[in-house]
């Protein structure tokens, strides 16, 4: 009797963790309640100054990556600051708690997702419908002078709370000669050589399909928000607000042409 008991319970508890795993959650609107009441407290998600002396320099973006219902928040650092760009995650679990997500970067460091000026925010979506997969294809143009540029190609996937990172093509940009003459390189990622493999722009273009092949291509436009529009909107009384516009854009949609493709 003593040991069915103890089956009972058991089995009992394993079923109450697991209706909680698979629970409903909460709606869109309650969630962006918890967290615009979260997000300066102490141990809230906001990365304040006595946690970083460069706080200021972080950006936020509300988003559902892998459109499971629960929103996450994504959380930038400009590279050009001491101590370069950084990537966070935390995700919205059914009833509202925050889980840290974490980052695992495929042979890459951390990407400056809004070091570049003319797509920022905007990023093509590859859905894998046999996996469930959602990859955001971004891409960072990081200038080594103001006579070359490399940019890279990123595809950003978050499944089961982990934000995988990696690069799929760079593009060289070298401004040489008294006549101003332009040198473009396009190539693959180094990975197990220490030199990427060099291709033509018509692969380069076509990388991400290429990568993730018979994927249904959509288009999504975060909305980054800085730390001080954030900080200000709080003082407004209209945290909240912030919050739902940058999920709105992200929920809407965006262009779903090919981005940042190179002259052929």
């Amino acid at each position: 009797m003593q040991i069915f008991k103890k089956t009972a319970a058991a089995l009992c508890a394993a079923l109450t963790v697991s209706a909680a795993a698979f629970a409903a959650p909460l709606a869109p609107e309650l969630q962006i309640d918890a967290l615009a009441k979260t997000a300066m407290v102490y141990k809230g998600w906001f990365v304040l100054p006595e946690r970083e002396k460069n706080s200021d320099v972080w950006s936020y973006a509300i988003a559902d990556l892998d459109h499971n219902g629960r929103l996450e928040v994504l959380k930038v650092r400009r590279g050009w600051v001491e101590g370069g760009p950084r990537l966070l995650c935390e995700e919205l679990s059914a009833d509202g708690t925050r889980l840290r997500g974490e980052v695992a970067l495929d042979h890459t460091a951390v990407p400056d997702l809004l070091a570049t000026s003319d797509t920022s925010g905007q990023a093509l979506v590859l859905y894998d419908a046999e996996k469930n997969l959602y990859h955001y294809i971004f891409k960072e143009t990081v200038y080594h002078t103001e006579y070359e540029s490399i940019t890279t190609k990123y595809a950003l996937t978050f499944s089961d709370g982990v934000l995988h990172v990696s690069p799929l093509a760079h593009y060289q940009w070298i401004l040489s000669g008294y006549e101003g003459g332009v040198t473009e390189r396009y190539y693959l990622p180094k990975r197990d050589s220490d030199v990427g493999v060099e291709i033509g722009v018509a692969r380069y273009n076509d990388i991400e399909n290429e990568e993730f092949p018979g994927c249904e291509v959509r288009g999504v436009a975060f909305w980054w928000q800085s730390a001080e529009a954030l900080k200000h909107a709080a003082s407004l009384g209209r945290l909240r607000e912030a919050l739902a516009q940058s999920y709105s854009s992200f929920a809407s949609g965006g262009k779903t042409e090919s981005l940042w493709n190179q002259s052929e």
